[in-house]
C-alpha cells in the first residue's frame, strides 16, 4: 500500500458515475461539491497479480476499516522509512450502523519492503492506476441509513 498516495476527499458512486473530489490537504474536510457525494478515501495498492490498483470508498464499512489500517502503518512508518507495508484482509466484522448493517474489513500488517518494480515513477511506467471495476450487485442495494460525512 503506498501510503503517499492516500488522498480523503469527497466521492460519489452511482449508476454509471464515479466522481472523486480530493481535499487539498489530507484529512482536512473541503465544502462538500453537492448531494450525492460523500466523505471517502482513494489508495493505490500493488499485487503481483493485479499490478497497480485504486482503491476507493465512501461507504461507513470500508472507511472505517481503512483508517484503523492506514493509522497502524502510519504509526509503525516512522521504523520503516522508505518502505512500504504490505497488508492482508483477514475478514470483516459485522457492525450495527443506526437502522442498518455494515462490515468493516479487517486487515494485518503483515511487513515492510522496498518499493516493488511496479510502483516506481522511474521504472518507464507511465501507467496510471485504473479504478477498479464497477460490479453490479445481485440486488438493489439498500438505501443509506446514515450521514457519513463525518467520518474522516
Amino acid at each position: 500500500m503506498d501510503l503517499d498516495s492516500v488522498q480523503t476527499g469527497w466521492l460519489m458512486i452511482g449508476a454509471g458515475v464515479r466522481d472523486w473530489q480530493p481535499d487539498e490537504v489530507l484529512g482536512a474536510k473541503s465544502q462538500s461539491p453537492g448531494e450525492g457525494y460523500k466523505r471517502g478515501f482513494v489508495v493505490t495498492l500493488y499485487s503481483k497479480e493485479l499490478g497497480l490498483v485504486d482503491w476507493s470508498a465512501n461507504a461507513y464499512g470500508p472507511c472505517k476499516g481503512f483508517e484503523k489500517i492506514y493509522n497502524d502503518c502510519e504509526k509503525a512508518g516512522e521504523a520503516n522509512m522508505g518502505k512500504l507495508p504490505v497488508i492482508e484482509y483477514v475478514n470483516s466484522t459485522p457492525e450495527k450502523v443506526g437502522k442498518g448493517n455494515t462490515r468493516v474489513p479487517n486487515f494485518k500488517l503483515v511487513s515492510w519492503v522496498a518499493r516493488p518494480a511496479g510502483m516506481n515513477a522511474d521504472a518507464g511506467d507511465e501507467f496510471e492506476p485504473e479504478p477498479a471495476p464497477v460490479r453490479k450487485a445481485a440486488k438493489p442495494a439498500p438505501a443509506p441509513v446514515m450521514d457519513d460525512e463525518e467520518f474522516f
